[in-house]
């Protein structure tokens, strides 16, 4: 009967791609950590600092994102400029702006604890004009979407090694500080779009290679990742050794896929799954969760007192942002003009109208797809 109940905890059914919203799922939750101890250092709260953890979790979310991300954009390189303005770019910056000024609206009413990384800009009228040319919150990542689907049209008549490669070099120079613009956005822009073009370019291979990864490439993968991290985070001025970064965000995105096309199998973990098809929705709200959290802890140093050096509030509040989001996600889901473009008029021809591909609010794993 132990057997038997065992057995039941594995599902049998689970296609080769549903391993993409576990890993999202995965990626969502270290999101929404990474954000929860960002806003309680920036509180001093104790047990909220990050440390050296900053650099594992740096290395994981945004390339698993963006690699999962390039794989549905590959029928971009099939596309016009027009059909990819309707079908993609329309659709993410619409997503951009609108978010970016629901945020400043946000914080001209919430107490501007630390205000998602932008300081004073982020009630600042005169930034919100620039954001299209200078991001100044975690918003940059639908930016980056848009950014990055142009890019891959530009270079879709190349050789695919050619960007690639040329994505690499980039990636190196930005993720060892040799190259940077002194803007959060772009210098992730610049650190994370070799896995967008290589998820893109090569989405088929990657599609096949996943399921047919042998058993050692989870645990080889989460030893380099493993490795990468500590060398960058240990070693003095490890992060500024060409390629230490790099190698381990690739370890990273392969022990995401391989680990994640395992555990999907498992039915105690299908919350997991869930929350990797809503990360759209907790990618757009977490932030003024945990902001209006921070807050509150803010007003309550005594939780600095509890067992644990503080860790247990980082833990309730990613539970609580968590559960949040996603209740707050389900019921915004409704309003649709939140996530995809008010729909052109019915008399526009059908090859020609916003679609809904670019944002579906049901296919988050298509654009956070963070």
């Amino acid at each position: 009967m132990l057997t038997r109940r065992l057995r039941g905890l594995v599902a049998d059914d689970v296609g080769g791609k549903d391993w993409v919203n576990f890993a999202k799922g995965v990626a969502i939750i270290l999101v929404v950590l990474y954000h929860s101890m960002l806003f309680l250092r920036s509180i001093e709260f104790e047990g909220g600092g990050m440390g050296r953890a900053k650099t594992a979790l740096e290395m994981f979310p945004m390339p698993v994102f963006l690699a999962i991300a390039g794989m549905y954009h590959q029928r971009v390189v099939t596309w016009t400029l027009g059909e990819t303005w309707r079908r993609r770019l329309l659709g993410y910056l619409y997503l951009y702006v609108l978010w970016s000024v629901i945020r400043f609206a946000f914080y001209l009413v919430v107490p501007n604890v630390r205000s998602d990384g932008a300081g004073s800009y982020a009630s600042d009228p005169l930034a919100l004009l620039t954001i299209l040319v200078w991001p100044i919150s975690s918003y940059w990542f639908i930016l980056a979407l848009a950014v990055f689907t142009l890019v891959l049209w530009l270079v879709r008549k190349l050789p695919p090694w050619i960007p690639i490669t040329g994505a690499a070099v980039l990636s190196i120079a930005f993720s060892t500080g040799f190259v940077t613009v002194r803007n959060v956005g772009w210098d992730r822009m610049g650190e994370y779009l070799v896995f967008f073009l290589v998820g893109a370019l090569a989405a088929r291979k990657l599609f096949a290679a996943v399921p047919k990864a042998p058993w050692w490439v989870v645990p080889a993968s989460l030893a380099v990742y493993g490795a990468s991290a500590a060398v960058a985070a240990f070693v003095p001025a490890g992060s500024r050794v060409p390629g230490v970064v790099l190698v381990g965000q690739v370890a990273a995105v392969v022990f995401g896929a391989t680990a994640s096309h395992l555990l999907v199998r498992l039915r105690p973990l299908s919350w997991v799954s869930y929350l990797g098809t809503r990360s759209l929705h907790l990618y757009l709200i977490h932030v003024f969760v945990i902001a209006g959290l921070a807050a509150v802890v803010q007003a309550l140093p005594q939780l600095s007192l509890l067992p644990g050096r503080g860790f247990l509030v980082l833990g309730a509040m990613v539970v609580l942002v968590i559960a949040i989001s996603a209740l707050l996600g389900r019921l915004l889901s409704r309003v649709s003009w939140l996530y995809v473009p008010p729909r052109l008029r019915r008399r526009t021809p059908p090859s020609s109208r916003t679609d809904g591909s670019a944002v579906p609010a049901s296919e988050p794993a298509r654009s956070v797809r963070s």
